[in-house]
């Protein structure tokens, strides 16, 4: 009856059936689990391929296009102190330098903001500070002094560290360094 059984299916089933027969490394396996094993791959095979239905909750798509939003980098935050006047000292190729007196509770980019100088370029300089970071460790009544160029961009920031002052001074590139 297994003969009959036999010739009723084709040829290439009944290879196909009895192929994990010759996998050496499934021998201590009876047929019946090696051939379990197989179809069990091919049904999670079949799983990872079979296409997925689009989602049926709703999908909210920006009116639009993203490049098209104009998304400040920085947030403008108002006190109501009245921005100190600087003290002009001297001037050289680059610019002008000005002289601030950092007040109580004061930061670096809070006296940039007050004096309407671009903030931006005081994490340009937090990112070249060092590991005495004189910029993050200024103190009240502590002098500062900034250069501008006459387009106003901040070319040079001198400020008293542990080791003396420090000079911040803008690259062709943009970036800054330090140098004492």
């Amino acid at each position: 009856m297994a003969s009959d059984a036999s010739s009723r299916l084709p040829t290439w089933l009944y290879r196909l059936w009895h192929l994990t027969d010759h996998i050496r490394w499934m021998d201590p396996l009876p047929a019946p689990h090696r051939r379990g094993i197989v179809i069990a791959l091919l049904v999670v095979l079949l799983a990872f391929l079979w296409p997925t239905s689009t989602p049926q909750y709703p999908v909210e798509r920006p009116a639009t296009p993203t490049a098209e939003k104009d998304v400040p980098l920085q947030a403008d935050i108002y006190n109501n102190v009245p921005a100190q006047q600087p003290t002009q000292t001297k001037a050289d190729s680059q610019g002008a330098w000005r002289s601030y007196t950092v007040a109580s509770g004061q930061t670096l980019a809070q006296l940039f903001r007050d004096n309407d100088l671009p903030v931006n370029d005081v994490f340009a300089m937090a990112r070249v500070e060092g590991n005495d970071q004189p910029l993050s460790t200024l103190q009240s009544g502590q002098r500062v002094k900034i250069r501008q160029n006459a387009e106003g961009v901040v070319t040079g920031l001198t400020v008293d560290g542990a080791n003396g002052p420090v000079l911040f001074t803008r690259q062709p590139d943009g970036n800054f360094i330090r140098a004492q």
